[in-house]
């Protein structure tokens, strides 16, 4: 904002010192483009003035604030000031060019001299007091504050800046007691707030609320002092003082909602806090949505926190009035049928992420949602052509590329082309031959082609053994994979080694599968086991197999 003000402060001296001094045509048409917000044109215009008039300091200025923040800019401005070095603005401005570039030295230079020249000049003091103690010039910078107080007077501003410097040489008690000398002159409740932190910081938390109390009597909604004291009753395990203190911050309209946003994002990583006091959550995030009920990054937050708690209805329609109010915003337009999606409403996935991809044409991640839901609702080719489609745009050899190879093996597995499933299993192989999913697969569907006992184990069936054998090393508790790999030995006529990889199946998950149950049970079958088998059988048709 300072810069802001700045840069309109200049252009309004500049203006009229053209109007006192005649300008050429050149420099005028730039000024012209400039002002049409002609970036380029403007930029162009000015060298050609440059070029034409090297003595133009006004045309250096310009180049300068469209070059930005680098070396090219600053060198533009130290030629306006060396073509005219009495002009304030051109060394105010080559001063916070250092300033922004940690060159404390010669902004502080540049400053000082200023300051010579134009002793009323109090912003002066300000940037001073800002180099110096950037500069960890502390005694300058009390002397620059010092000043300032004699001409405007104490201040909370100045204050502050005091007891910062004074805490950064660790003069702690020294900054203390300064605040507390303010303090009692001023009942300033920024004062009692710095009062309170510090007591806060050395656990002497009664006195800590004493001074927060101060400030909420000067100002009950000090969003500073709520929020302090809300987290000093939490960590005294004083909770409903906590919620009283936590919901005006929260519920404050004039707060930044992203502050707030991120705070609640932090509360809610906190489960067991969050499983304890649930009620009190849910006040806790109905006081930060009334607080900015537009605000699109409270809105996704709640959104998401209401699907969690079961409250879909409600979250569905948050999420997709916040898609529709930002249009512009990619991450709300992929939200909204992301949580379609998850809900099972996969017509309505299909719908909002064929209308974002109106807006973002030929995203990766639209098209992988929307044939994931063309999949689910049974439109394999629909899927199919999605996935081909954001397949042009992935990157060769990426990890996007080998997720699209799986999914349509896993497609055209489905529509019963396995030379094809195969041919893009091979391709997502090519990328990682290490890649579990595509190894499980691949190998479970080469099984199936073959029932017990084969007799001469054919080649593919021993690839899809030694494709499968990689799967369990990689992940020796995983079900599924621990379930193709047994498969396929007992196909083999490997009963015994079969039935001890069910065995530890049945202890990572497996008893919740029927297909691994009814494979287990053929397992005990053919081993004689016909007791055991029963039982497996009768659990495999209890969950549908």
């Amino acid at each position: 904002m300072r810069r802001i003000k700045f840069i309109f402060a200049f252009l309004c001296a500049l203006t009229a010192s053209f109007m006192a001094n005649a300008q050429s045509e050149a420099f005028l048409e730039a000024i012209r483009l400039y002002y049409k917000n002609d970036v380029r044109g403007a930029y162009n215009q000015f060298k050609k003035v440059v070029a034409q008039e090297p003595d133009n300091d006004a045309a250096y200025y310009y180049l300068h604030t469209m070059l930005r923040d680098t070396a090219a800019a600053t060198n533009m401005l130290k030629k306006a000031v060396e073509l005219d070095g009495d002009n304030y603005w051109y060394n105010y401005a080559l001063a916070q060019d250092y300033m922004a570039q940690g060159k404390s030295e010669q902004a502080a230079e540049i400053l000082e001299k200023l300051l010579a020249d134009h002793p009323k000049k109090t912003n002066l003091y300000s940037d001073l007091i800002g180099v110096y103690a950037a500069s960890k010039q502390y005694d300058k910078a009390m002397d620059a504050i010092d000043k300032v107080e004699a001409k405007v007077g104490p201040s909370d501003i100045l204050a502050s800046i005091r007891a910062d410097m004074l805490m950064a040489q660790n003069k702690h008690q020294e900054a203390y007691d300064f605040m507390l000398q303010y303090f009692n002159q001023t009942r300033s409740p920024r004062a009692a707030c710095f009062l309170a932190q510090y007591n806060a910081a050395t656990f002497n938390n009664q006195e800590a609320i004493k001074y927060y109390d101060e400030a909420l009597a000067a100002n009950p909604f000090d969003t500073e002092a709520l929020y302090g004291k809300a987290h000093i009753h939490r960590a005294m395990g004083q909770y409903d003082l906590y919620f009283e203190n936590i919901l005006p911050f929260l519920g404050n309209p004039d707060i930044q909602p992203q502050a707030k946003v991120e705070y609640m994002a932090d509360v809610l990583g906190q489960q067991q806090f969050v499983y304890t006091f649930a009620p009190q959550v849910d006040t806790m995030m109905m006081a930060l949505y009334a607080s900015a009920p537009a605000d699109s990054s409270v809105c996704s937050l709640t959104s998401t926190y209401l699907y969690q708690r079961g409250q879909v209805d409600q979250a569905l329609e948050m999420a997709r009035r916040n898609a529709e109010n930002y249009p512009e915003s990619f991450n709300l337009s992929f939200s909204y049928p992301l949580m379609q999606f998850y809900s099972s409403d996969y017509a309505g996935a299909i719908s909002s992420a064929s209308v974002a991809l109106q807006r973002f044409p030929g995203n990766i991640d639209l098209l992988q949602l929307r044939a994931m839901s063309l999949w689910q609702s049974g439109d394999l080719d629909g899927a199919i052509e999605d996935y081909k489609k954001a397949l042009d745009g992935a990157e060769k050899g990426s990890q996007m590329q080998l997720g699209i190879f799986s999914a349509l093996g896993d497609l055209y597995h489905v529509k019963g082309d396995q030379k094809i499933a195969f041919a893009y299993y091979d391709k997502a192989l090519k990328i990682d031959d290490k890649y579990a999913p595509v190894l499980n697969n691949y190998a479970y569907y080469i099984s199936e082609r073959y029932s017990a006992p084969v007799t001469k184990i054919p080649k593919d069936l021993k690839k899809a053994r030694d494709m499968s054998r990689i799967t369990i090393e990689k992940e020796p508790d995983n079900a599924t994979y621990l379930d193709t790999y047994a498969w396929i030995l007992h196909l083999m006529g490997q009963d015994l080694e079969a039935k001890a990889i069910f065995k530890h199946a049945m202890i990572h998950g497996g008893k919740e599968s029927g297909v691994i149950l009814r494979h287990y049970a053929t397992v005990l079958k053919a081993l004689g086991e016909n007791d055991l088998a029963a039982v497996y059988d009768k659990q495999a048709k209890q969950l549908g197999e």
